[in-house]
């Protein structure tokens, strides 16, 4: 029996796991939460810290496994990469080449190197360093944790007080010593999904990107992209391949975050390499008419990828469902507008659940399909009228 971990057992994983099992492994899930929904779908569950790479490694080889695959969270991605180093098996970076890609502050002076435009940082491990720095730079700037996502700890500063007080915050929910601080770069936000193999891009997909109230946390996103161009495409692979050649990354997803500038450049802000979270795996599958959790899976297996795929080009948006407050959870409403466009549905909030954290709560996720460009736009423009979360 081939057996197989996956470094996580949310919702998110859930993609992963049916893919693993397509491919004929037992699958083992593991994390701190026990009532993770992905647990359910997986053989086996082991309760334990995914971000642990030494609880990792020695579960991996106490429970004989051929392959492990990243669950949809850097650290996850980093105890994986740790884990399949140390026990040889392939599918993934070297653990150097991870923390690279999964730290702010070592991708950015990788893009430096590579000259790849990028906003410029610094490190920052004190107050009175950050005063220093901050003499080079024009407000608004952004603070950042190096090593978390989700725009968790991140902060736009427009004032010097504002950045002391986000300083502080960053460096309570980091891991590491020190922050960063960025230039503010203004545009439109976007993600891009994209496959290696032998360090060229052979799938890609883009989208836009929406946001509710947490304006560092992506609400919904909709593929293809309306407004990154075939231009700003070809630029945004070539500095993947770019990346890619350098570091000599193995095969399988490259996923990143990127802003569209003011010169109509793409200019990457996040990269991963591990799944995004909250179904985006599902969203690029619609859209480009591909298997992407199993190509994923295949990539992090160590099998072989194609050298080309035929990509269709559906509309298709992700959609979040959040509230605006809040408060005890009255209903989750769904227009019938919205629901004829519904290919796939996850809902796991319920009725009387509280809510304490809205900027962060989510009751479930919606794909959506959709004929046009127009029609897509019709339902998203609106769409937190036509699915909301009642809250008293």
């Amino acid at each position: 029996m081939k057996k197989l971990l996956i470094t996580g057992g949310s919702h998110a994983e859930i993609p992963l796991i049916r893919a693993s099992k397509a491919l004929g492994y037992y699958v083992i899930t593991t994390g701190a939460n026990a009532d993770g929904l992905g647990h359910k779908e997986a053989d086996e569950y082991i309760n334990g810290d995914f971000s642990d790479k030494e609880f990792i490694y020695n579960l991996a080889k106490e429970k004989n496994v051929s392959a492990i695959i990243s669950g949809c969270n850097d650290f996850a991605y980093l105890s994986t990469a740790y884990a399949c180093e140390k026990l040889g098996l392939s599918g993934h970076d070297t653990f150097e080449n991870a923390k690279i890609i999964h730290h702010k502050d070592s991708f950015r002076q990788v893009q430096k190197e590579l000259c790849i435009k990028y906003p410029r940082a610094e490190k920052i491990q004190d107050e009175s360093q950050l005063k220093s720095a901050l003499k080079s730079f024009s407000l608004p700037i952004m603070v950042k944790p190096v090593d978390l996502t989700g725009g968790k700890g991140v902060s736009v500063c427009n004032t010097e007080a504002e950045v002391f007080s986000a300083f502080s915050n960053a460096a309570k929910v980091t891991r590491e010593k020190y922050i960063i601080i960025e230039e503010y770069v203004s545009g439109s936000n976007h993600g891009a999904s994209l496959l290696l193999k032998k360090q060229k891009v052979v799938l890609s997909v883009f989208d836009d990107e929406q946001y509710f109230k947490n304006k560092y946390l992506v609400q919904g996103a909709s593929m293809p992209s309306s407004s990154v161009s075939q231009a700003a495409i070809f630029s945004l692979i070539n500095d993947v391949e770019k990346i890619a050649t350098h570091l000599k990354l193995a095969d399988g997803l490259f996923h990143v975050q990127f802003i569209i500038d003011k010169s109509g450049y793409p200019v990457m802000i996040d990269p991963c390499r591990r799944s995004p979270g909250d179904l985006y795996t599902l969203l690029a599958k619609y859209t480009a008419g591909i298997d992407y959790p199993l190509e994923i899976v295949k990539a992090e297996v160590g099998l072989s990828l194609s050298d080309s795929y035929p990509v269709r080009h559906n509309f298709v948006a992700r959609q979040c469902i959040m509230a605006d407050r809040n408060g005890k959870v009255k209903d989750i409403y769904i227009s019938e507008k919205v629901k004829k466009h519904v290919i796939y549905q996850m809902i796991w909030g319920n009725i009387g659940d509280m809510i304490s954290d809205f900027m962060k709560y989510k009751a479930g996720i919606l794909l959506l399909q959709f004929q046009s460009f127009e029609e897509m736009n019709d339902i998203l423009v609106d769409f937190h009228q036509l699915v909301k979360i009642e809250v008293e």
